[in-house]
């Protein structure tokens, strides 16, 4: 009896900590109202073909933008890189959603395998002099 009574509230923390955790792993992925639906952190997708980014966005303000960088610098602002943007995205089935078209040339990001950032932004302007509400950074591979 005495050793159910010292199992039980054991057992009760560990599950407790383990809800705790999937909750701060779900939520670390959204920053002001996005979050970065696909391509998914650390996923890949083919070179040669035309990408969509998706993403959920708790209120879309005055338009959702996508910048896709090589690098996941940020500047004074929070945003990754200065282009290119991709944009305005537009809500299908709750989900917002850009597409890149694909561009056959050489140079054309989609075009060279390697790591890519993306990062969603919205327009949102609440009395401060940054309007450019952005999402969190996502790391994927063009392979």
């Amino acid at each position: 009896m005495l050793a159910t009574r010292t199992l039980l509230p054991a057992a009760m923390l560990a599950a407790l900590l383990f809800v705790l955790a999937l909750a701060g792993s779900a939520g670390a992925a959204t920053k002001n109202g996005i979050t970065p639906l696909g391509p998914k952190a650390g996923g890949s997708v083919p070179t040669g073909k035309a990408l969509t980014f998706r993403m959920r966005v708790a209120d879309p303000g005055s338009g959702v933008f996508v910048h896709v960088c090589k690098s996941k610098r940020k500047d004074r602002e929070g945003l990754i890189c200065d282009d290119p943007i991709l944009g305005p995205a537009k809500k299908r089935n709750g989900v917002f959603q850009v597409k890149q078209r694909f561009f056959d040339f050489p140079e054309f990001w989609l075009n060279n395998p390697g790591r890519y950032y993306w990062q969603a932004y919205r327009i949102e302007c609440t009395g401060g002099s940054d309007c450019k509400q952005e999402g969190p950074v996502t790391r994927f591979r063009v392979r």
